[in-house]
């Protein structure tokens, strides 16, 4: 299982960026994703950027890394805190999994 890890391009190259992230800067690579700019957040798998998000959802992601952090340190979790945009919704199936289509 890999997580994704959302970055913020600090640097944006040809094919590449550097990057800073919850774990410092790394220079990810890009090609998938075409021209990125700086200041734009990516997340990004195993050094390869995946996806261009915004700040938002790199926040989302980070604080439920630090959710997941604080379980494998034998802690307790605060979902309210960890997993805020998940807390009070109903699950929703993706659009291709529904029967409706949309």
């Amino acid at each position: 299982m890999c997580l994704g890890i959302p970055m913020r391009v600090i640097e944006a190259h040809e094919n590449s960026a550097l990057c800073e992230g919850r774990n410092g800067q790394q220079l990810i690579d890009t090609m998938l994703l075409g021209p990125v700019e700086d200041g734009q957040w990516l997340l990004t798998f195993l050094g390869a950027g995946r996806e261009v998000i915004d700040a938002e959802r790199a926040a989302l992601v980070d604080a439920a890394l630090d959710g997941l952090q604080v379980v494998a340190d034998g802690g307790e979790i605060n979902l309210d805190l960890f997993f805020a945009d998940l807390v009070n919704r109903e699950p929703t199936l993706p659009e291709f999994l529904r029967k409706d289509k949309g």
